[in-house]
């Protein structure tokens, strides 16, 4: 049984001259219910969005989002390193209790879809599942993006949403548990 968070990258193949596209898995157990999940993510979105910035790496916003909803637009900057500005806008879709999907519609790299699934796998327990499929563009884009957003960056990244989701969400339910 796998209590952190695991990632992996492959690369999905598409038809005609494009090259193939990759893409990061990762899942991880949190022992809190389904709905625990979603509302953690998806009740006030820049809220857990902040949470699950790594440290080293805050997180403004210029487009900030409250409840997610289809079609809410996220922009934000990430301060790499607190210093490095990385702009992203992201737009949301399919969002619902079982997850959501977010696409970039502005940022480092070409492409960029993330889909988020909640999996129930018990009493409050639920498998947060997670699938990037992206795309580095040409040139010093591409080259800054690669630097950015590899395998091991995204391995790094998702261990420790892993950590920030588990706290937040296992940690509430214990205090909730004590006594007054």
């Amino acid at each position: 049984e796998n209590q952190g968070a695991s990632g992996t990258s492959s690369f999905a193949h598409t038809s005609g001259a494009r090259q193939a596209m990759p893409t990061f898995k990762s899942r991880f157990i949190v022992q809190a219910s389904s709905e625990a999940v979603r509302a953690f993510h998806q009740d006030d979105a820049s809220k857990a969005f902040g949470a699950l910035a790594p440290p080293g790496t805050p997180v403004t916003f210029q487009i900030p989002m409250q409840a997610m909803s289809d079609g809410a637009v996220l922009k934000f900057t990430m301060w790499l390193g607190c210093c490095i500005p990385v702009q992203w806008t992201a737009k949301h879709s399919d969002v619902g209790p079982l997850g959501f999907v977010d696409t970039m519609i502005e940022g480092p790299v070409q492409s960029w879809v993330h889909t988020h699934r909640f999996v129930e796998e018990g009493v409050d327990r639920t498998a947060v599942e997670d699938s990037i499929v992206y795309e580095y563009a040409g040139g010093l884009r591409g080259v800054a993006a690669r630097l950015m957003f590899n395998t091991m960056g995204l391995r790094v990244l998702f261990l420790w949403r892993a950590f920030a989701t588990k706290r937040a969400l296992e940690r509430h339910g214990q205090d909730m548990a004590k006594p007054l």
